[in-house]
């Protein structure tokens, strides 16, 4: 139990940090004399490394073993806090927020494919990953409000330096656990990899820049077209690829699509909330770290009951909770943009409650869902493709939400998040048709079939 604990506390570190900084933007950026565009670096130079080497650590996991990888990944990611906790400039502060991006993605598929290679049974199988859910949404929920207070009365450094002690106590906690055993090792194409970090790094300076720079700017213009560029290439390296990054066994099975796309959609609309509600009530509303986080703990409690509550979601109910829940995002998000009209800071944060609650439970049950109708087979590299698909959420949330949040208060930003949860609840009744779930489960069969002799 202790190791699942340790392997567990990675999802936190990872997500904490993706979710403190958000709340010390603008106190970082004010000490290290950024420029708005440059603060959101700080947040992008951390998800886009996370989004683009997912899908290389989960295919290096399968080779050598998710657990021996999960212990490297935990030494660079605190090797790299410490860089981010002594950077004196904007420019090393990004430089360390790369490095440490780099390592959490290592971290993440290492956690959800230990649990799911290291438990057979299908229903404490799914407990665990419902507790792994919740472990990550406690460094997500905790995050405005502990970033708030240690921001405002110990300083931005000291969201790094705590990592410290809990990569230790991770480290420590990891030898009890037998290293995984390698499933068939898979190459990875480095081609790909490049391809998608352009891709990304282009999408992003494009929403980021494009609003300083202008959109119809010939620099503006030139990554948008790079973009393009770079995805067309990637779609091509992937057809002719002999072991392409995504195995057919996952490509060609629906469901899981479907619910790769909705985790991405979630992750927009989870994580860009967070980022919209702190902007919107420091930069706007001038409030101080601390008071900020105290009043975003209305949404971050929700979101913590919504975790406990996701440990209750089982195979037999996960798609009425993904449905209900998607749903009830897309209230909350409006109910928030509504309000938000009144000035009144107040009234606007009570709907935000039930974004949290949504986000806590379609957290892991997107997760379950997903590792459920793929093959055990690749599961390294289907946790890989499902996390990539949410940084990737994260990463747009950022460039495209943080700029829109100075010029719009919390009105359409938080329409797109309320879009964002649609989209999640439209596409995965649409992955849980009975067809496609059948298909995908018999998919599922035939895949753990064909490996059955080869471990007589």
């Amino acid at each position: 139990m202790m190791g699942v604990v340790g392997a567990s506390i990675g999802n936190f570190l990872v997500a904490f940090d993706a979710s403190a900084i958000n709340v010390a933007l603008p106190t970082a950026t004010e000490e290290l004399h950024a420029t708005v565009d440059v603060g959101q670096w700080f947040l992008d130079g951390y998800t886009i490394p996370l989004c683009v080497f997912l899908l290389v650590s989960g295919a290096i996991g399968d080779r050598y073993g998710a657990v021996k990888v999960y212990r490297w990944s935990m030494l660079a990611f605190l090797a790299a806090s410490v860089a981010c906790a002594v950077a004196d400039t904007a420019g090393t502060l990004i430089v360390a927020r790369i490095a440490q991006g780099v390592g959490a993605s290592f971290v993440v598929p290492m956690t959800l494919a230990i649990l799911t290679k290291g438990i057979p049974d299908p229903r404490r199988r799914s407990t665990m990953i419902g507790a792994w859910g919740v472990v990550g949404g406690i460094g997500i929920a905790s995050a405005p409000l502990l970033s708030g207070l240690i921001t405002e009365y110990a300083g931005w450094r000291w969201l790094f330096l705590i990592n410290v002690p809990i990569c230790a106590f991770a480290l420590r906690a990891t030898r009890t656990i037998a290293n995984i055993p390698a499933d068939q090792p898979r190459r990875f194409n480095p081609i790909s990899q490049l391809l998608l970090c352009v891709f990304l790094t282009c999408i992003a300076s494009v929403l980021i820049e494009g609003r300083r720079l202008g959109w119809s700017s010939v620099s503006t213009l030139a990554m948008a077209g790079i973009a393009v560029l770079s995805m067309a290439a990637l779609w091509q390296v992937e057809r002719r690829s002999a072991e392409p990054t995504i195995p057919p066994a996952l490509a060609r099975n629906r469901s899981y699509l479907l619910i790769v796309c909705a985790g991405s959609f979630y992750q927009f609309a989870s994580y860009g909330s967070l980022l919209v509600l702190a902007l919107f009530l420091q930069v706007r509303h001038g409030l101080r770290a601390d008071h900020a986080g105290y009043i975003m703990s209305i949404c971050c409690v929700a979101w913590l009951l919504g975790n406990v509550l996701a440990v209750k979601v089982t195979p037999d109910n996960r798609r009425q909770a993904i449905l209900a829940m998607a749903a009830v995002g897309c209230i909350g998000a409006v109910g928030t943009a509504a309000l938000s009209l009144t000035e009144k800071i107040v009234p606007a944060m009570v709907p935000t409650s039930l974004i949290g609650v949504a986000s806590g439970v379609l957290a892991s049950s997107l997760s379950a869902a997903a590792m459920h109708v793929s093959p055990h087979t690749v599961s390294g590299v289907g946790s890989a493709v499902l996390n990539t698909s949410r940084q990737s959420g994260m990463v747009i949330a950022i460039a495209l939400l943080g700029g829109l949040s100075f010029d719009h208060q919390l009105l359409v930003p938080m329409l797109l998040v309320a879009s964002a949860f649609a989209i999640v609840l439209v596409t995965t009744a649409l992955a849980f048709r009975p067809n496609l779930f059948k298909q995908s489960s018999a998919q599922r069969l035939q895949s753990s079939a064909c490996q059955f002799p080869s471990r007589g």
